[in-house]
């Protein structure tokens, strides 16, 4: 027989072990990953009724120049309506990992510089955070880790938190990738799969591959407070018969498959190609496969209360990958409140 006293003890240490996390306040956001802001009328529904307090807006992507192989902006955002004036806004850069080959002493400057140029029409209060997005190994992470501490120390930057996308492999293995000298991470719940591996899996999200590499508390062991990211998008990717890995078809989706005279079923998400042709820009010859991926409600409820399990970080934010009119046709504002409300 267990004593009184020790029996009690037991029943409040199940108690606390089955307790949820107090997030404090858990705060909706959505990324913008298109080059122009046009002030969709969808586009801003959303952003009001989820609500979204924060808009996460793609500036820029630095790469290598074909020709210098030096460090250079591309697809640099522009804005042909007014941002929404009811969100604060954070600047993402997004870092091609082929930009640490050569040491550039003044990438973290001119990376600051362009950033102000493009911020200048936002009142400084409603940038309270800039976002550095790389998919850095552990080859490349000492000159990443060096233009981080760099950049931190340019006037811009010095006034503000400095995040950085944290990819669930570098949760996993942390002594490999290294912890980047940043405020906070932003944990991507997305592409997490072999995207280029022919097969019937999802390399978007698939909820046994996450938990394969977050487990049940590497998320919590983290030493970075995370904010969270969660896709709404879906594609479809080609593998042809002599080559494997094609590329991705961003404009051919479900109703183009659904094209019996052009595509056979095959099993799951896979579509056989029946014919040469030309569709949507793309050629396809026959017998090439098309594997159809994409964040279905089901999946993203399971990576939610996979992740809030174990998230400790105080007053988070959940961030939806992204605020795009069309993909927003298949997600009714409901599902993304529902999915907003697990981590409560």
């Amino acid at each position: 027989m267990i004593p009184r006293i020790c029996f009690i003890t037991l029943l409040l240490l199940m108690a606390a072990c089955h307790q949820p996390v107090d997030h404090g306040k858990i705060t909706p956001a959505f990324y913008y990953w298109k080059q122009t802001w046009t002030g969709n009328s969808q586009e801003q529904r959303y952003l009001d009724q989820l609500p979204a307090k924060r808009l996460y807006i793609k500036l820029f992507d630095v790469d290598l120049d074909e020709v210098t192989k030096a460090p250079v902006p591309v697809a640099i955002f522009r804005k042909t309506a007014p941002l929404p004036a009811n969100v604060d806004i954070v600047p993402v850069v997004f870092l091609m990992n082929e930009v640490w080959a050569k040491a550039d002493s003044t990438l973290a400057g001119n990376v600051a510089r362009l950033v102000e140029g493009l911020c200048d029409s936002i009142p400084g209060a409603r940038i309270p955070e800039i976002q550095l997005d790389c998919d850095w190994t552990q080859g490349t992470r000492e000159a990443y880790f060096s233009f981080i501490r760099q950049i931190k120390q340019t006037p811009f930057f010095r006034q503000r938190r400095i995040s950085a996308t944290i990819r669930m492999y570098q949760v996993k293995y942390t002594t490999r990738a290294g912890i980047p000298p940043v405020d906070k991470g932003l944990l991507m719940c997305y592409n997490m799969g072999d995207l280029r591996k022919p097969g019937t899996h999802n390399s978007i999200l698939d909820p046994e591959v996450m938990d394969s590499y977050l487990g049940d508390s590497r998320v919590a062991e983290y030493p970075l407070p995370l904010d969270i990211a969660l896709p709404l998008f879906e594609w479809s990717v080609l593998f042809r018969r002599d080559v494997g890995y094609a590329g991705i078809l961003r404009n051919v989706g479900a109703p183009e498959l659904k094209n019996t005279k052009l595509f056979a079923p095959g099993p799951s998400n896979l579509y056989t190609v029946l014919q040469d042709t030309i569709l949507n820009g793309y050629s396809l010859t026959k017998g090439s496969v098309i594997r159809r991926e994409t964040s279905d409600p089901a999946a993203l409820t399971a990576a939610a209360k996979m992740v809030a399990r174990q998230l400790q970080t105080k007053d988070p934010f959940i961030i939806f990958y992204h605020l795009d009119s069309l993909t927003l046709e298949k997600y009714p504002l409901n599902e993304l409140q529902e999915i907003i409300r697990l981590f409560n």
